[in-house]
């Protein structure tokens, strides 16, 4: 058998794996809890669809309306394509997560955010946006990768120093100022996409791969405290998601 055909059969089986281990293997975590938070109310999902939220976090049926917001009409994420039946968007947006100037303030009930917050070079930039289109007392439902099990593992958590600083200094999302860091620490081979596109994220404004932060609990609660949230729960869902509920006091 070809190594292509090998490692396409090898990856399939991975994401079913994936699959099983998110559906079954997180007895700690309240699911209900997270569901009745957004039950029944709009919102809106940043880079979506999500994986986690068909399985570990099954939230989408859970939803009346879901809005959706993409950098591009065609993004490298394999799960854009994965079990179309479980959600339906009302709206797709297609513009920069730290840049949502076509949706109004207070529009929604609640944000999902599945680990796109370590690809947005301004973090903080983006939270205050985020923050802007959701409601009083609105929900937000982020996750980010537990570094110590990713090809992340090498590098270390980013001080919230400084995104405080990309904060104040305006960085903008063709920083790359990460690069360096990533190229001599990056794991290839805890990578799925690195078989298909290598390890060259000079392009990274366009596919948006590149990790600029890496995250543990304490850095996501030092940015959702900034930015004004109130932290409801965190949990640590199997195989390497940190997981915040938090609220907009």
């Amino acid at each position: 058998m070809p190594n292509d055909s090998i490692h396409k059969l090898l990856r399939l089986k991975f994401i079913r794996l994936r699959r099983v281990i998110n559906r079954y293997c997180h007895p700690h975590v309240n699911l209900s809890l997270y569901q009745d938070c957004l039950r029944g109310k709009k919102g809106i999902e940043i880079g979506g669809p999500s994986m986690i939220f068909c399985d570990a976090l099954p939230v989408y049926g859970m939803v009346d309306e879901i809005d959706c917001i993409n950098h591009s009409s065609e993004t490298i994420w394999c799960n854009r394509s994965v079990e179309p039946t479980a959600w339906r968007y009302s709206r797709e947006y297609i513009c920069d997560a730290i840049n949502l100037s076509i949706i109004p303030d207070a529009s929604y009930d609640f944000l999902l955010s599945s680990h796109s917050l370590e690809h947005i070079a301004n973090p903080l930039r983006a939270l205050t946006e985020w923050m802007r289109i959701l409601k009083h007392g609105a929900y937000l439902l982020i996750i980010v990768p537990d570094k110590r099990f990713t090809f992340d593992h090498l590098r270390p958590v980013t001080a919230f120093s400084h995104i405080l600083t990309d904060f104040e200094q305006n960085t903008g999302e063709d920083d790359i100022s990460h690069l360096p860091e990533v190229v001599r620490l990056h794991d290839a081979k805890l990578d799925l996409l690195s078989k298909d596109l290598g390890s060259d994220w000079s392009n990274n404004l366009h596919t948006r791969r590149m990790h600029h932060h890496v995250f543990d609990r304490d850095l996501l609660r030092q940015i959702c405290d900034y930015s004004g949230l109130e932290t409801m729960r965190t949990d640590w869902i199997n195989p390497y998601h940190i997981v915040m509920l938090a609220k907009k006091s």
